[in-house]
């Protein structure tokens, strides 16, 4: 009995320890390089409703947040070029910051950072109670919380990525409730799957493949024959909350010209065309090699993971093809069963989910850059396979505790190395690359493409200088904006020269380039600079930093 109260409840420990070491560590992360911009956006969408509503509450402060931003960011890009951004996390956090008049930049971001932080958290209980209800095994539900939180690359953006990291916790948690609603049926549980299914679409619009899965499973049900009149009633209540829903929290649909509705994707697949270094060469982004994404998540997942992942997938796209080939040809229209419960159902839905993706990514000219950091919530797809094969391995040796032993061991022991990877690594654990990557090959790779060094490496500078110091940048970062984690009191020291290099004191450079600096010479560092220091961990260089011999 009191191990089963303990195996129930271990999960909120679990959930107290993660938060006591995430508040205590909130503080070590720097600042990402898209944070600047969110949180214009997030004024931009405040101000643009508070002038739809006609009122003057608030407004004052708002405009005057906008100016600050437009003065001390002067280069970030105007909200009216790309207009398509979600504001789910932005907007909220620009009245509070708002509301309570939160002024320093430290404070404001330090807030952003706690919150995006609290919402992964939420979502990772929620992947518990999904493998939980799927598998009905608390052990392997805590243990793939635990992987789900602990991936390095994924544990290294909780502090400070609110895109990537927001989406992949807003997915999660519409998961969730697709399993519900199939397990119960219950019209509250299709609503906020509805909800959920709008709101990740909004936070990036690859999420419009989740609704497209509910649809083809609800099709599938009607091609089995079953209720035609109470399935229809299904998607129309699905579609109808899901499209409302959209619009009533997606400002940019509500200025859509009847042109732009005709075209509504087009803009999602325009980006820039940065040159990118991957695998030792230098591609434009429109034009890396196929390998691109699969390589990287290769390259920066902990084995242990990969391997788990390889055989639970395997076992899953093995499973339904054998079901598909089974099919009674006779009964084509009225019997076409790939899944004998609501819990095979829900692994066919993720499975729908991961190959519409890998076809998405084949089959579309995407604009890559920054490794796969826009594709983080892949991880729940690589965690949910991993537990999938865990629980095949448990089911074919249940009755041999010898072998049961021993893997729970070598599962230990993994996981020992990754949380000791992610202690190695702090705070810089989105540079993280597995043991299969030798240090000469991750030269080959672009690595802080978060430009979160940036802060670090100011600091640092600050640390060698006690008066005013001119700090010149070699690389695609804007290193201006570091200085928004750096108390204010200190900024009348810095001054940043960007690529004048013959008037700075330092050269920063985290090696992150939108050119090939084979050719392009703008990054290239003077003579009379050496180089003062590097910084890396566990091989992995993260930054350098040069000085002038003059000064």
């Amino acid at each position: 009995m009191n191990n089963f109260f303990f195996k129930k409840n271990l999960i909120y420990f679990l959930l107290l320890f993660i938060i006591i070491i995430g508040f205590y560590i909130v503080e070590d992360f720097g600042i990402g390089i898209e944070e600047h911009f969110q949180r214009k956006s997030g004024f931009y969408w405040l101000n643009y409703i508070l002038n739809l509503i006609n009122t003057d509450f608030l407004s004052l402060e708002v405009d005057k947040k906008i100016n600050e931003i437009n003065y001390l960011n002067p280069n970030l890009f105007q909200i009216e070029q790309v207009p398509y951004y979600g504001i789910i996390f932005d907007l909220p956090m620009a009245f509070i910051e708002t509301i309570f008049k939160i002024n320093e930049p430290n404070q404001y971001f330090y807030l952003r950072h706690v919150t995006i932080f609290c919402i992964f958290l939420l979502s990772s209980f929620f992947f518990y109670k999904i493998i939980f209800e799927r598998f009905n095994n608390y052990y392997l539900a805590n243990l793939g919380f635990i992987l789900f939180i602990f991936t390095p690359r994924i544990f290294g953006n909780i502090f400070f990525d609110n895109k990537d990291i927001l989406f992949l916790s807003i997915i999660t948690i519409t998961f969730y409730y697709y399993l519900k609603y199939f397990k119960k049926n219950s019209v509250k549980n299709l609503i906020y799957l509805s909800i959920f299914s709008s709101l990740s679409t909004s936070a990036r619009i690859i999420g419009f493949l989740v609704p497209i899965s509910f649809i083809i499973i609800i099709l599938l049900y009607l091609i089995n024959g079953n209720d035609l009149k109470k399935n229809i009633k299904i998607l129309f209540i699905f579609v109808f909350i899901y499209l409302f829903a959209l619009f009533a929290h997606w400002p940019y649909l509500w200025s859509l010209s009847y042109y732009n509705f005709l075209n509504f994707f087009s803009p999602f697949f325009q980006a820039m065309n940065p040159i990118v270094f991957f695998n030792g060469e230098f591609y434009q982004s429109k034009y890396l090699p196929i390998s691109y994404l699969p390589l990287w998540i290769i390259l920066t997942t902990p084995v242990f993971i990969l391997v788990l992942f390889i055989n639970g997938f395997y076992f899953k796209i093995k499973r339904v093809f054998l079901k598909f080939i089974n099919v009674d040809k006779s009964k084509i229209f009225s019997k076409f069963d790939l899944w004998n419960s609501n819990e095979e159902c829900f692994d066919l839905f993720v499975l729908i989910n991961f190959l519409l993706i890998v076809f998405l990514y084949i089959s579309v000219d995407l604009a890559l850059l920054s490794g796969w950091r826009h594709f983080y919530f892949l991880n729940f797809f690589l965690i949910y396979f991993s537990c999938f094969s865990l629980h095949i391995i448990y089911i074919k040796f249940r009755n041999n505790n010898k072998i049961k032993y021993i893997f729970s061991f070598f599962c230990f022991i993994f996981l020992i190395l990754m949380i000791s990877d992610i202690y190695k690594y702090h705070p810089f654990q989105s540079s993280y690359f597995n043991k299969l990557v030798s240090n000469q090959l991750k030269k080959k790779f672009e690595i802080d493409t978060q430009s979160l060094s940036r802060v670090h490496a100011v600091k640092e500078i600050l640390n060698e200088r006690n008066n005013q110091v001119s700090i010149g940048t070699a690389s695609w970062t804007p290193l201006e904006n570091s200085r928004s984690l750096i108390p204010t009191k200190l900024w009348e020291k810095l001054n940043f020269v960007g690529t004048n290099f013959e008037n700075a004191d330092f050269i920063y450079t985290n090696h992150y380039y939108e050119v090939n600096i084979n050719y392009n010479k703008k990054y290239q560092i003077p003579e009379n600079f050496y180089l003062y220091k590097i910084f890396s961990v566990d091989g992995t260089r993260i930054y350098s930093i040069y000085k002038n011999k003059k000064k």
